[in-house]
């Protein structure tokens, strides 16, 4: 089998645009490129609502707003997902197993779950590879969180992007580790707390996450009856057993709802304040609703006094504090990653991070914000539009006659291989299970 390469020539700037096609939303714009773009996503959940999580969501609205936009896009993601690109298939547990014997694992040194990973994405960028030297491929962008298409994508230089949009994982760690010695890849984060995170592997441009702000209907009058509500993944860096505790000490009513992604933490920490909930003669307070779609979340949002946004952990982004805005409901939450980026003075409340008297005095002051203020934040930094256009002004600044190396051969571009990159995945795997990372 030949190694894996990309394209031995990138042509030039005018071939690699497909002709402009007609769009109702860019009768104003037909002069942009329009673009053929690879996007990995995480191959965990599918790509459609109810969204496991907010990088769901924002895979979805990237991909639908490109195309919106008259772009070309293939989507790699799980089988189940739904989509206005056209999706790529990634390879499904069933699949793997029915492959891969059931101890082949042990054989290369890895656990089942690291082998079948490791395949979808190797199996993923074979096909991307394969569509870039039929000159089917003008950028990849690589969502997945992990490794293994960071390092394959050395390959194709500076038309590889990869965005962070989490913490610094163990995986991710390891492939920094090997990018660190020099690489043209591009890497984008989703705030600047995200870029500073990384800024001592390889540097990066902040492109803000967006969301649909007009597919939300907003709420700007004044709530009636006092009711706050929390949403989102119900585990334990998402905080919703002290969104609880908070409500319960301010005699707060709360409606919770997301999916039980901890089911252990849901047993231990939510169920009990759930059965205490009305007990002893005092009102009932808690109101769990279970996984809602988008437009259920609008629903509860524009009839919230205040969205209670508790996460203990650095969010890169905070997709519920732009949605929340967009709806015009005001934030009270922990002063925790970029969530003062996103909520400002004039939008909500935010406190140090399980701060319970700032945070129950916030109950208190949050009557004073505009909701129309809230709403103006969103429509003017919030918007999928706007996220979507900072990227592809990187794509076709990338893609552009002032890159100097932009048109050499890929090999000559980058001293890495997609041969040479599937080998140091193999051996960064090899040390991880070897060796702890000192930072987890």
């Amino acid at each position: 089998m030949p190694p894996l390469t990309a394209k031995q020539t990138s042509p030039l700037i005018n071939n690699y645009y497909t002709t402009p096609t007609h769009n109702k939303d860019n009768d104003n714009n037909d002069s942009t490129p329009r673009l053929r773009i690879a996007v990995i996503a995480h191959y965990l959940y599918p790509i459609a609502e109810p969204y496991a999580g907010g990088l769901e969501m924002i895979t979805q609205l990237i991909c639908d707003e490109l195309v919106d936009q008259g772009h070309q896009v293939l989507l790699y993601a799980h089988p189940d997902s739904q989509t206005q690109a056209e999706l790529v298939p990634l390879l499904s547990r069933m699949q793997f197993d029915a492959m891969v014997y059931d101890d082949e694992h042990e054989m290369v040194g890895m656990c089942r779950d690291e082998m079948y990973q490791y395949l979808l994405y190797q199996q993923a960028m074979s096909d991307i590879i394969a569509r870039d030297q039929r000159g089917e491929i003008d950028v990849v962008h690589n969502h997945s969180l992990y490794h293994v298409p960071m390092l394959l994508g050395q390959a194709f230089g500076a038309r590889f992007f990869t965005t962070f949009h989490t913490p610094i994982f163990p995986h991710l760690r390891l492939a920094l580790l090997t990018l660190k010695q020099g690489t043209q890849t591009q890497f984008t984060a989703i705030s600047h707390h995200q870029q500073q995170l990384f800024a001592e592997f390889v540097p990066s441009q902040v492109v803000y996450n967006g969301i649909d702000v007009q597919s939300f209907k907003s709420n700007i009058q004044d709530i009636a009856e006092e009711v706050y509500f929390w949403y989102g993944r119900i585990c334990p860096e998402k905080g919703t057993h002290l969104a609880m505790q908070y409500c319960k000490a301010a005699g707060k009513r709360l409606i919770i709802a997301g999916p039980k992604s901890n089911e252990a933490y849901f047993h231990q920490e939510i169920g009990p304040l759930l059965a205490q909930d009305g007990m002893d003669d005092t009102p009932l307070l808690f109101d769990y609703v279970g996984h809602l779609t988008k437009a259920q979340i609008n629903e509860y949002l524009c009839q919230a006094t205040a969205m209670l946004f508790t996460s203990t952990w650095d969010e890169p982004y905070g997709l519920t504090l732009a949605e929340s805005l967009a709806c015009g409901t005001p934030v009270i939450g922990f002063d925790v990653g970029a969530a003062s980026e996103i909520v400002t003075a004039d939008t909500g409340i935010i406190v140090p991070k399980a701060d319970q008297k700032a945070f129950i005095q916030a109950f208190n002051d949050i009557g004073d914000i505009s909701r129309q203020a809230c709403r103006q934040r969103a429509e003017q930094f919030c918007s999928v539009a706007a996220m979507v256009e900072g990227y592809v002004e990187l794509y076709i600044d990338t893609l552009s006659d002032d890159k100097p190396n932009q048109h050499l051969p890929i090999e000559r571009q980058t001293s890495f291989s997609a041969e040479n990159a599937l080998y140091n995945v193999k051996s960064d795997i090899d040390t991880h299970s070897r060796t702890q990372t000192a930072d987890f």
